[in-house]
């Protein structure tokens, strides 16, 4: 373990906010310098970051053998994705509540070890039941608001900046790694199985890292003392509605857009989801600090998260799809095989690093807002060029290059300006709500996309219509309004940093 021995910290660039008074009795924060310690840390959070997104998507390329192994249909292969963001979503006010009263790094290692033990239960699977069980676990993926939480006791504001900027690139990388996985899996002759094995193996490689370079916060110095009561309630009833919403979208075309099963389930969802808001609001210790969420300040960063979660989803399953589709006999698709459908999302990963250099250096020349607009255009942009050019392979690989960059932007300006909103002692309190959010749009954005698949499923050769993938990219192009919106709600005045001199 490296030695975190107190040193003067680096120069921290003017923020908006004043710092929080530091209470009496309270530990003195003690930043890592960058160099060895803090980047090191910061790149084992960006790995873990980027297993939390093969984790996630390396299910994608395998549905067409889990599909025939289990003898499963294309909207219930699609829960083996989903729930894994729904497990994410409804754990991580959880776990991030848990890690700022009892430690983040304790809590880190129960999360590295569910995930390992989740892909083993995925790999065994006999059965669906089994399948989502192991793939709900491997959600269990509380790791970027634990890291949060470590960061803003050990790194200054400008050194947890490049972090976020690091764990943003990490999570570009990790769409491809995962999808690539997955594809060399099925390309090769081995199963989905080997892959969720190797899935383990690599998170179990992520906890190393961890053990070696991820510090802990001050947060068990922070509350000696001091007794501290956990409310599940507001997070059960979360749960509870974003399954029966997610339930209600992914079914509306087969069940009928009015039918009864369709709005029982999805108002049915809605109100549970505005339940454990109230519940929430109305706890003495909330795990989701709901005065926070709809806090002027932090709102719009919130909000950017669902034009990120929704489109993506959308993005991977639609562009995977008809990557994958053959051109014969159904006259459009790309005919690639898993795996070199996995290559059209590596300038994806060219994208993300690109962009954590230089988003880093756009903050500290411009208001957050600004970033946050034009990374919204960008996207929306994105998402046009794919509605009505999505047959040119070309098309397809510039534009996953310039959603990737407008994808590593937007997280890097709505985390920064959490972290820097974050209150003292909160920090994965604090960020396990976009967490949440994140993941409660991906779920979303899954199911949408499951609605929107069993509606334009040819039923002669279960392939995707045309047509599917037209009015698929053009539903996410809306979502990514979100960002926009929210970049124009931001406050004109709040800026993450001046030039800072620690380079």
């Amino acid at each position: 373990m490296l030695d975190s021995a107190p040193l003067k910290s680096p120069a921290v660039p003017a923020v908006t906010t004043a710092p929080a008074a530091t209470p009496p009795g309270a530990p003195q924060t003690r930043h890592l310098p960058w160099k060895n310690a803090g980047m090191l840390m910061a790149i084992t959070f960006s790995f873990l970051q980027m297993m939390n997104e093969v984790g996630a998507l390396m299910s994608i390329p395998l549905y067409g053998q889990m599909s025939a192994d289990l003898s499963l249909t294309p909207s219930q292969v699609t829960w083996a994705l989903m729930a894994t963001t729904l497990m994410g979503s409804v754990s991580i006010a959880f776990l991030a509540k848990v890690g700022d009263i009892f430690g983040h790094r304790k809590v880190m290692y129960i999360c590295l070890g569910l995930i390992v033990v989740g892909f083993g239960v995925a790999a065994l699977a006999p059965n669906l039941v089994t399948l989502v069980v192991g793939r709900a676990l491997i959600g269990v993926m509380a790791g970027q608001a634990l890291c949060v939480g470590i960061m803003n006791d050990r790194l200054s504001v400008a050194h947890r900046k490049r972090a976020v900027a690091y764990i943003a690139a990490g999570q570009a990388a990790g769409v491809f790694i995962g999808f690539a996985l997955g594809g060399a899996f099925v390309t090769s002759g081995l199963t989905w199985r080997h892959a969720f094995v190797f899935g383990g193996i690599l998170t179990l490689l992520s906890l190393i890292g961890f053990a070696l370079w991820g510090k802990d916060s001050d947060a068990i110095e922070r509350n000696r003392g001091q007794r501290k009561s956990i409310d599940v309630g507001g997070v059960l009833l979360l749960g509870l509605g974003l399954t029966a919403l997610c339930i209600g979208i992914s079914q509306s075309m087969t069940w009928g857009l009015t039918s009864a099963p369709t709005l029982g389930f999805t108002l049915g969802g809605v109100v549970l989801l505005a339940a454990a808001l109230y519940w929430e609001s109305k706890s003495p210790d909330p795990l989701l600090p709901i005065a926070d969420l709809f806090s002027r300040r932090l709102l719009p960063a919130y909000g950017v998260f669902i034009s990120m979660g929704i489109p993506s989803m959308l993005l991977f399953n639609l562009v995977m799809g008809y990557a994958m589709t053959p051109a014969d006999p159904v006259a459009y698709g790309f005919g690639l095989t898993p795996l070199q459908a996995a290559f059209i999302f590596l300038p994806e990963v060219v994208a993300g690093f690109m962009a954590a250099r230089l988003v880093t250096r756009w903050l500290a020349l411009t208001a957050a807002r600004n970033v946050l607009v034009g990374a919204g255009l960008l996207m929306l942009a994105s998402f046009l060029a794919l509605t009505f050019g999505h047959t040119s392979l070309y098309v397809v690989v510039v534009v996953v290059f310039f959603y990737g960059m407008a994808y590593t932007a937007l997280m890097t300006t709505a985390v920064s300006v959490i972290a820097v909103e974050a209150k003292e002692g909160k920090g994965a309190g604090t960020a396990s709500i976009y967490v949440a959010v994140a993941l409660a749009a991906s779920s979303i954005g899954t199911a949408i996309y499951s609605a929107i698949a069993g509606w334009g499923t040819d039923p002669e050769t279960m392939a995707l219509r045309p047509e599917t993938f037209t009015v698929g990219f053009g539903v996410a192009s809306v979502f990514t309004c979100v960002a926009i919106v929210c970049g124009l709600t931001l406050s004109r005045n709040l800026k993450l940093a001046q030039p800072d001199s620690a380079r």
